[in-house]
């Protein structure tokens, strides 16, 4: 993976509203910038840019992160690749970026699936900023896992009702296939059900970045319900060198393992 100052060091010298800029318009508002949200069918303006914090985040349909995390979704390409192209984009050379590989197509028969749960991942993450998900942050900060982390990790909340992420998703156009592919879904008698309702989500990335599961942590106490439930074995996981984190803990390890230490 590539080297975390790497990482580092272009993020520094990037803005997020001229990397932003170069895709889509953006007008400026107050102290921050707005823009038409280019992950959802958005209508008004529902995307934030912070120039002083050098993020961004779509407050309909919870999409955040930095100026790398921007690129990888616009242009569909992996972590490794948006990387690349930030730094092309603001002419930052550094000869350690050319041993990094380009990653190879996605499978055509997962790339339904990679759609599929990275909107779920960006459902959970609005979960965190709605009113239900206020519990589930102060969760986190009390551990020291403030915004800026929850953003670059796309940590998020999984609503209650179960049945909620199962209707989001076929409101996206996922069909049930793929639905129940990712391995969230509990299936009732009567429905499908989100395993990972009521619970603090933490997704499992790949070597690339790519999301491929959850681990969701329960806020309750009194109940008999595990404390963590963890995505089943997928098609998107099996086969898959990884362990929980493992795509980040390579780039960015001391914040992640920090992270890990103050929610176990």
């Amino acid at each position: 993976m590539i080297d975390p100052s790497i990482i580092e060091d272009i993020l520094k010298h990037a803005d997020i509203v001229d990397i932003v800029s170069s895709y889509i318009n953006v007008i400026k508002k107050g102290r921050n910038y707005v823009a038409i949200c280019p992950f959802h069918d958005d209508k008004n303006p529902s995307m934030m840019l912070s120039r002083e914090k050098q993020i961004f985040k779509c407050f309909v349909c919870g999409t955040g992160g930095n100026a790398i995390t921007f690129v990888q979704n616009y242009e569909k390409i992996s972590y490794v690749e948006a990387v690349k192209k930030v730094a092309e984009l603001i002419g930052f050379n550094d000869e350690r970026l050319n041993q990094y590989k380009e990653v190879k197509k996605v499978d055509s028969n997962l790339e339904p699936l990679y759609k599929c749960i990275n909107d779920l991942c960006a459902y959970y993450e609005y979960g965190l900023t709605t009113e239900e998900g206020t519990r589930a942050f102060e969760y986190l900060n009390e551990r020291n896992i403030n915004e800026n982390i929850q953003q670059e990790f796309h940590l998020g909340y999984a609503f209650s009702d179960g049945k909620k992420s199962i209707e989001f998703l076929k409101s996206k156009g996922h069909s049930l296939k793929s639905i129940e592919a990712i391995g969230i879904v509990n299936k009732t008698t009567t429905n499908l059900h989100d395993q990972n309702a009521g619970r603090v989500i933490f997704p499992i990335h790949d070597i690339n970045g790519q999301i491929v599961g959850f681990s969701a942590r329960k806020l309750t106490k009194n109940d008999d319900l595990p404390k963590y439930v963890t995505t089943l074995v997928t098609i998107l996981t099996i086969n898959i060198l990884l362990m929980f984190g493992l795509g980040f803990i390579l780039i960015k390890a001391g914040p992640f393992v920090d992270m890990i230490r103050s929610i176990s």
